[in-house]
């Protein structure tokens, strides 16, 4: 390979990998340190001129900046998930919502897999770039909709709440209408008794 070429080679891999680690840090707000520590590592065998072991690393910082970006997005789809919104509110507000879940399950399972690889090639890069153009666009859609799924549960919740007291009022009030009811008929068996009693010496007075 000539050395004109051979620096574009590495110019354009270094290049791609910036670019990864920035990706990487710009969506998870994180230092994408593995990915870094991989670009050093290529620094050292450029220095070295080991034109090979320089494009395996850079190779390797794209890959685990990848990795990384797939992992926060994956954590941040299931967080979503995890909470188990009613299903109903999720037709309404993310109609998409089914599709979404399995899609996040095939990412989920690529990632287990992608990181059994030992060596990153540039035809896995386009899957992880597909995994990931899908997984933004779910993160997006959440974005979009949450608010107004998560108020709709909030309101439900609430008037579950009103109705539960309600109906425990409901109970309270019945239970005390039937212990009324009991003490009413109680006194009125007093008072027979009472007035029959009176009765009853009243004509053994007169007899």
């Amino acid at each position: 390979m000539a050395e004109s070429e051979q620096n574009k080679v590495l110019q354009e891999a270094f290049h791609d990998a910036e670019n990864a680690v920035k990706f990487a840090e710009r969506v998870s707000g994180e230092v994408a340190l593995p990915a870094i520590n991989q670009l050093r590592y290529a620094m050292c065998h450029l220095v070295e001129e080991d034109v090979e072991r320089t494009l395996q690393h850079c190779l390797r910082a794209k890959y685990d900046a990848y990795e990384a970006a797939i992992g926060y997005f994956l954590d941040y789809i299931a967080s979503f998930f995890i909470q188990k919104f009613p299903t109903d509110i999720l037709d309404r507000h993310l109609g998409e919502w089914k599709k979404y879940r399995e899609r996040f399950l095939t990412a989920r399972t690529f990632l287990c897999s992608l990181r059994k690889l030992r060596d990153a090639e540039e035809n896995v890069f386009a899957r992880v770039e597909e995994e990931l153009s899908e997984l933004i666009k779910i993160r997006d859609a959440i974005d979009a909709s949450y608010a107004e799924i998560r108020t709709e549960r909030l309101r439900l919740e609430e008037e579950e709440r009103i109705l539960m007291e309600q109906e425990a009022q409901d109970r309270e009030n019945a239970k005390a209408r039937e212990e009324r009811r009991r003490y009413t008929i109680s006194l009125w068996w007093t008072i027979c008794g009472t007035i029959l009693g009176a009765m009853g010496i009243i004509i053994a007075i007169f007899k």
